[in-house]
């Protein structure tokens, strides 16, 4: 069938033609909205959800990702439905939306001597990561920060963590191209709007610095990510890589210059480099630990002005991907969690109705629950016949006969968000692996946690998890909690200080130099720490 049908959208209004049998998701992407779906379509997530305001669509499979009153009122999955007839669909808010102000963009202020500019020289730094892209633009000729902004990293439509992006441009003939054109289409799209807000011209802008974990810089430059994923895991640099911005498709200045970040490994890339730099690595003489918590979570461990440093892929829970009611930190996110008197309390991002958690509340939540008696250290949630807390009336078993937690109720009593055992269970695996990453650091470094001078925690998510809760769950090691630290945005830190100082790419590529990668995967200890450490603490 080669007809063509209409699929309209709202609330943007924006209307698209589709070939018979294509997905919602598809046809969101050709109206140029974005619907979030960390899994890239493999009906897995169940993020993608979209509801049906007129027409019908065959839902293909994964109706056991939406409740079947969530289906009779018109829910869908946007990657499971295909377009057989004319038909109108509503994309929840922010889904459809574009540039998302709670991504973290606030790294540290800056203040150095920087590199004196002519008038008129506008430059950017980038913090180009896997789900979101952060950037500031200055004014060069007097060190002035104009304005940040941030929003979705594109890509993201092709996997959700580097491994998929890897795999993307490993098995489609136009994988690379269509990774860098989307890269590029982000970075563009902040420059532009971050230009246009400040009345400049894009073309005033002329140095722009990146700093991004190793797939997502190769990828910016137009080099092919598939070795990273096929040991010995090399990555195609590790010095700084210098070229005419405009080669790579950013729309800047004519001579325009873009920098990339120096590499460790595989996969600690230039956002460690920068993180490190922005931490004051090569200035702090006593053990201290660098923790950029994320999709591809970075461990750096500083000991006698040796650095260790290693990745872990604690994949997209922090995110609120493979999370039931999981969402990123944005407007109708719980972000916080705590029980008083007991009696449950909710932080909700904006003052507006729930709609889902983010990973501060899932740490959050985790932890009450152990520290009321209703999770076992084990990861296993209490019934509400054998829990103790005053909270265990909020217990219940939910579609597949599994314990969860409610955290809001419809107004019928019905629960609304919850908690499920299996949201618990990617908890346990991505603060397992964080967990092991660092006290495999320390083994190789013969130190302990109490060795510690400091724990810098940087990237979005870091900065909003509670220092204590954190401990509850065995995520960082047992130190005291004002030894922890929160520093931002490092990446973005540290990309601002090279685009503002040459002298600051060459402390990181000192930095660098006194910096061993260490791959986890041929750490035998490794997988032993990251068995003892998917259970919760004692």
């Amino acid at each position: 069938m080669n007809e063509k049908i209409p699929v309209k959208f709202l609330p943007s209004g924006k209307t698209v033609c589709v070939p018979f049998d294509s997905t919602i998701l598809h046809a969101a992407e050709a109206a140029g909205l974005w619907i979030d779906a960390p899994c890239n379509g493999k009906q897995i997530c169940g993020k993608c959800r979209v509801r049906i305001v007129a027409g019908n669509v065959h839902n293909n499979r994964s109706v056991h990702l939406i409740s079947s009153e969530d289906i009779l009122n018109g829910w869908c999955l946007a990657c499971a439905a295909k377009v057989v007839e004319p038909v109108t669909i509503e994309i929840p808010q922010p889904s459809g939306g574009h540039v998302v102000s709670e991504i973290m963009v606030d790294g540290a202020e800056v203040q150095l001597q920087h590199d004196p500019r002519k008038q008129g020289h506008l430059g950017i730094a980038f913090d180009l990561g896997t789900t979101s892209v952060a950037a500031t633009l200055f004014d060069l000729f007097s060190g002035v920060e104009r304005e940040s902004a941030a929003t979705h990293n594109k890509q993201i439509k092709y996997g959700d963590d580097v491994i998929s992006r890897i795999a993307w441009a490993r098995d489609n003939p136009d994988g690379l191209v269509q990774l860098q054109s989307s890269a590029v289409n982000t970075l563009n799209q902040l420059m532009q709007s971050l230009c246009e807000n400040c009345g400049e011209k894009i073309s005033s802008i002329r140095h722009i610095t990146v700093a991004g974990n190793t797939t997502m810089q190769q990828i910016l430059l137009g080099i092919d990510p598939s070795p990273l994923g096929e040991y010995p895991f090399e990555p195609a640099f590790k010095e700084p890589q210098y070229v005419p911005a405009q080669t790579t498709g950013l729309l800047a200045g004519e001579d325009a210059d873009l920098i990339v970040f120096p590499q460790i490994g595989g996969f600690v890339g230039g956002d460690t480099v920068a993180g490190l730099l922005a931490a004051n690595f090569d200035n702090i003489e006593k053990p201290s630990l660098f923790v950029d918590i994320g999709t591809n979570g970075e461990i750096a461990l500083l000991h006698k002005g040796r650095v260790l440093a290693a990745s872990t892929a604690a994949g997209p829970a922090f995110e609120g991907a493979r999370i039931y009611h999981g969402m990123r930190a944005r407007e109708g996110a719980i972000d916080q969690i705590w029980c008083s008197e007991g009696d449950l309390h909710l932080h909700v991002i904006g003052d507006v109705e729930a709609a889902g958690l983010c990973g501060s509340a899932l740490i959050d939540c985790v932890a009450m629950l152990l520290e009321e008696g209703l999770l076992e250290t084990s990861g296993q949630l209490c019934s509400a016949e054998t829990g103790a807390s005053k909270l265990k009336g909020r217990i219940f078993e939910d579609e597949k006969g599994q314990p969860a937690f409610a955290l809001t109720y419809e107004t019928d009593g019905r629960s609304k968000i919850f908690l499920t055992q299996r949201d618990v269970r990617e908890l346990q695996l991505a603060s397992g692996t964080i967990r092991a990453g660092i006290e495999t650091l320390l083994l190789k470094a013969e130190l302990t946690a109490q060795d510690l001078d400091g724990i810098y925690l940087a990237g979005g998510f870091g900065n909003y998890i509670r220092r204590e809760k954190a401990l509850v769950v065995g995520m960082l090691p047992p130190v005291h909690y004002m030894l922890i630290h929160f520093i931002g945005n490092a990446s973005l830190t540290g990309a601002k200080r090279v685009l503002l100082s040459r002298a600051e790419m060459a402390r990181a590529e000192n930095l660098l130099e006194h910096t061993e990668h260490v791959d986890l995967s041929a750490q035998p200890e490794f997988s032993n720490l990251f068995m003892e450490h998917m259970m919760f603490p004692e």
